[in-house]
């Protein structure tokens, strides 16, 4: 039987293999295929949380509205300080969650066809990376108390100083 804390680190797992994959796509300016991978792994790293937190749930391509339920539940036992984490990482994750299925099949604008590629250039792909790399910074707070999750939190920080490194 998989438990939630195992679950957790499967779903950290995938969203280090995405976000591996957007650092190379960013490098070689494929920004349509970033800002999926980065809409991908903030959906992976809110369910690592949700995991994290002892949850099930229900397939979902928006965990923060799970994360805001828990929020937003009175009978929920969270530390003040982690409610105000929480709550930042779900209002950055739902400026990505907005954007929906464009991320991989574009939208129709005036009957249409406009493909991610024409939609996400290097510049609207920065603010999505920015609102990832604040997640990732959050995220490291939220779990730097856990030990047991020393070796995920080595990759998120990895993962912080790469982004860094291509917002120069």
């Amino acid at each position: 039987m998989t438990t939630n804390f195992k679950r957790a680190k499967e779903w950290l797992d995938l969203a280090f293999d995405n976000l591996k994959t957007l650092i190379s796509n960013y490098k070689i300016s494929e920004y349509s295929t970033c800002v999926y991978k980065i809409q991908l792994s903030i959906e992976q790293l809110q369910k690592a949380l949700l995991y994290l937190f002892g949850l099930q749930f229900r397939k979902t391509h928006e965990p923060s509205k799970i994360l805001r339920s828990l929020l937003n539940n009175k009978n929920t036992q969270i530390e003040k300080e982690d409610i105000e984490r929480i709550e930042n990482i779900v209002d950055l994750a739902e400026i990505i969650e907005r954007e929906g299925t464009a991320t991989r099949y574009g939208i129709i604008k005036d009957e249409k066809l406009i493909s991610p590629k024409e939609l996400y250039n290097k510049v609207k792909t920065d603010e999505f990376l920015k609102n990832l790399k604040d997640i990732l910074s959050i995220l490291t707070e939220l779990l730097k108390e856990n030990p047991d999750l020393e070796p995920e939190l080595t990759i998120l920080s990895e993962f912080i100083t790469k982004i860094e490194e291509l917002e120069k």
